[in-house]
């Protein structure tokens, strides 16, 4: 193996354990309130919604807004999750909406 391969696989190791230990290790045993705490807790949405969303807008690398499936069973199943709060269903739910709209669009 390279040198700068092992390097590289180490260096990306560190930061992705950092980023994840980092934020215990600054408060750990303080009681966080207002600002911060507000912003803690609405970072895995923001990342999950900028992992999630490009790829429903531009599954093929371009947008495409009507005929695509991904876009219509994600919005879709995230109707159905708000008013039906089960896991299980939600997932079943997208997959045969899913796989319907694959079929018809």
């Amino acid at each position: 193996m390279h040198l700068q391969l092992l390097e590289t696989i180490l260096l990306m190791t560190l930061v992705t354990y950092g980023a994840r230990v980092l934020p215990f290790l600054v408060f750990k045993g303080n009681n966080v309130q207002g600002y911060v705490r507000d912003f803690i807790e609405l970072v895995p949405i923001a990342l999950l919604a900028a992992l999630v969303i490009p790829e429903l807008v531009t599954p093929s690398g371009s947008i495409v807004l009507i005929h695509n499936p991904f876009l219509w069973a994600g919005l879709l199943t995230f109707l159905f999750s708000k008013y039906v709060p089960n896991l299980f269903l939600g997932i079943l739910f997208g997959m045969t909406v899913f796989w319907g709209l694959d079929r018809l669009l």
